[in-house]
């Protein structure tokens, strides 16, 4: 039987090791009770900054209390910040009158007729280093344990650790809180414990979260999607703050909240735990209320039928809900998550039309200089720069951008010569800039194509790399279409389109070529750049590596909801290399896009790498994001003592020194099988730089790898 066949049987293990054919559909658990959490609020920014109240929040007040419950609020989530009011040295003493006040605030919303969640949260050393922190974490846990030893299981619960992230993910997840789930279980058997999954436990966290064999513990994510409109503007996310502006929700939001429904409606499926949303909100500074009240009411319809409870952020403080200077609650937002409210939400604020486009081929046409006419003629859609120049704007340090003129290079017989002495910490460092003759309006598709070569590099695949992007020339340079492209050693041809999801003024528009992603001399000749075309030229025997569409490629349909694609599967320009063996690519028609590429070690190598291949991840790679490696493969041959294949894989940069992280290992049978390899950065990469790479040189042995496909799922 074709081995396709199987693709709805796949199972979805973070590293599936048995044979494709052998899987087997498993019945789905019994659905647990879920914690009764309902309607739910945080009391942010009060006892989890540096002090309470020293993030200009308001100090909580018992009439507080009572006004959340009269609102119809049924639970309370209270975050408390424990590290800096203990010791780090046995017994971790936790500050007697800290652990007052926090006692203090549990009864008052209990005597209101509160729930409560009490946590972790901001304990910032255990991010940092997990399992050396975990005896201080079950210290404190032990602590509080005993401090609320003989109150009500029903209404108050426990939460571990909020929103592990950095080096605290799900492989030492349940190891880190060990010792704070034994403390509590000593005391409180069978209260509820809430756990949540890694980076910073979005929605995504539930694919890799790994629970106890305990039927009181209860997984828990945050939902701040979409990032870049609910923190636009937040000063605390930079480097990477989210420009303001952007609106809710675009036709892509819509579609994505569905998707995201669908999975909390799987995981209940599988793991028969209900989960709920710990955290959900849309900061207020840069966000009108009108639009903050129909972002809640978007969000809370949209998740009403899988029944989940959920947690507003916040209160007061930030993103908040009661106004403490004016004491009365915000308008709109009781009514947005279905509580009662007699308040009226105030009106959207008015926005200016989008201007008319006026029809394209007369538009830009009439920007364009006589003498750029004809060319524009010649070219599919609306040509926007001159491609008879190469005298970009350059700049960076360790960067020299020189010229050559010869017959052999296409286009034009002209060539900017970019020598880039050292790779720079973001791609940007050294760049060209292609100024553009018309403006870029939202919506809009724009294509730049250009003839270039490497011909030199530090990379392990022999590529050099350009990082290109469609961007508006004036602070904070802002842009769109971020694209990582492997330039090979021969003149080619490369392109790459984006639609646009902003206006750029014409004054202010180009694309640029970012090129300290890698020490290399690159060789850029001419570039073309239109609007209103998907391609430009059609006839090239070779693509430019750029992301793609799972939906567009030949996988098994098990993994397509993984996440964004951020790999080139058709393409099999890996990183192949290493004195310890031999590789040739492969016809298979029986596994997906058909292709394999035979890797063998004659003897074990000194080290394991001395065989290996590089698959490049496109985009740029973020500290915090979270991947997921598809690998499809077999063992033709081993000598190992079980006969099977041995391979180590990492996620690691493309130039030297190699710097990576995420080891693992897995072995092959002789059957093709898919391994899931999951990866949470630990440090940032440039666009292209980023390699998920496989090591053969463990063992003597052939291994054939078929497709693999790398997906960023968060």
């Amino acid at each position: 039987m074709n081995l396709k066949a199987f693709a709805s049987l796949l199972p979805l293990a973070a590293l599936t090791l048995a044979p494709l054919g052998a899987a087997q559909v498993q019945a789905a658990p019994p659905v647990s009770k879920p914690l009764p959490v309902g309607t739910c609020i945080n009391l942010g920014n009060t006892l989890e900054p540096e002090r309470e109240g020293s993030w200009g929040g308001v100090p909580v007040r018992e009439e507080d209390l009572q006004r959340i419950a009269a609102a119809g609020f049924k639970t309370i989530r209270l975050p408390v910040r424990w590290h800096n009011k203990s010791s780090d040295k046995p017994p971790y003493t936790v500050d007697p009158a800290w652990m007052d006040r926090v006692q203090q605030i549990v009864d008052w919303a209990l005597a209101a007729k509160l729930n409560v969640i009490l946590n972790s949260h901001h304990f910032d050393p255990i991010h940092d280093d997990p399992l050396a922190v975990a005896a201080w974490h079950g210290g404190v846990w032990k602590q509080i344990a005993e401090r609320f030893k003989g109150y009500p299981e029903d209404t108050l619960w426990f939460e571990l650790e909020n929103e592990p992230h950095k080096n605290f993910n799900h492989t030492n997840l349940l190891q880190t809180l060990a010792p704070a789930l034994a403390e509590v279980r000593k005391l409180h058997p069978t209260r509820a414990v809430i756990i949540g999954g890694e980076n910073w436990s979005g929605i995504k966290s539930l694919e890799t979260l790994p629970l106890p064999e305990d039927p009181n513990i209860h997984p828990t994510f945050h939902y701040y999607d979409p990032f870049l409109y609910t923190h636009q503007g937040a000063e605390w996310t930079k480097p990477d703050m989210p420009p303001v502006g952007r609106e809710f929700p675009t036709a892509g939001d819509t579609a994505q909240l569905a998707k995201d429904v669908a999975s909390i409606q799987a995981y209940v499926a599988r793991t028969g735990k209900t989960p709920f949303m710990g955290e959900v909100g849309a900061y207020d500074k840069f966000i009108p209320l009108a639009d903050r009240v129909k972002y809640h009411r978007t969000i809370a319809e949209a998740f009403a039928p899988t029944g989940i409870g959920m947690c507003m952020w916040a209160y007061t403080n930030t993103f908040p809900f009661f106004d403490h200077d004016k004491g009365e609650w915000l308008p709109g937002l009781r009514g947005a998550i279905g509580l009662k409210d007699d308040t009226v939400a105030p009106p959207a604020p008015a926005r200016a039309a989008a201007p008319a486009r006026a029809a394209p081929s007369s538009s830009s046409k009439s920007k364009l200089p006589p003498e750029l006419a004809a060319f524009d003629d010649q070219v599919p859609g609306d040509l926007i720069n001159d491609p008879t120049r190469i005298d970009w704007d350059s700049y960076g340090p360790a960067f020299n951008a020189g010229g050559r003129q010869a017959a052999d290079i296409p286009g034009g017989g002209a060539a900017r010569v970019f020598t880039v002495a050292e790779r720079g910490d973001f791609p940007y460092r050294a760049a060209a800039n292609i100024p553009l003759l018309d403006g870029i309006a939202s919506g809009e598709q724009v294509t730049v194509g250009f003839y270039a070569r490497t011909v030199s590099t530090e990379r392990s695949d022999g590529k050099g790399v350009v990082s290109l992007r469609f961007q508006e020339n004036v602070a904070p340079y802002a842009g769109f279409g971020d694209t990582a492209v492997l330039i090979g050693s021969e003149w080619q041809w490369y392109e790459v389109t984006a639609t646009a999801d902003r206006r750029i003024r014409k004054s202010d528009a180009l694309v640029t070529l970012q090129l300290a992603g890698a020490k290399q001399v690159l060789e850029i000749g001419q570039a073309i750049v239109v609007k209103n075309a998907a391609t430009i030229q059609t006839t090239q025997t070779a693509a430019a590596p750029a992301l793609k569409d799972a939906a567009g490629i030949e996988m098994p349909d098990a993994i397509r909801t993984l996440g964004q694609l951020v790999n080139d599967p058709v393409s099999r320009s890996w990183g192949n290399g290493g004195e310890g063996g031999t590789w040739e690519g492969l016809d298979v028609p029986e596994i997906w896009l058909q292709k394999a590429t035979r890797f063998t070690s004659p003897k074990v190598g000194e080290n394991r790498w001395d065989l290996v291949t590089g698959i490049p991840i496109l985009p740029d790679v973020k500290e915090g994001d979270s991947f997921v490696a598809v690998v499809i493969a077999r063992t033709i041959s081993a000598q190992t003592d079980d006969g099977m294949g041995l391979v180590y894989a990492r996620l690691q940069s493309g130039t030297p020194p190699y710097e990576g992280f995420g080891d693992k290992a897995f072995k092959l049978g002789n059957k093709w099988q898919m391994i899931k390899l999951p990866f949470t950065v630990t440090r940032g990469f440039g666009a292209g730089d980023a390699n998920v790479t496989l090591h053969f040189a463990g063992a003597a042995q052939t291994i054939e790898v078929g497709p693999v496909y790398v997906f960023k799922t968060n």
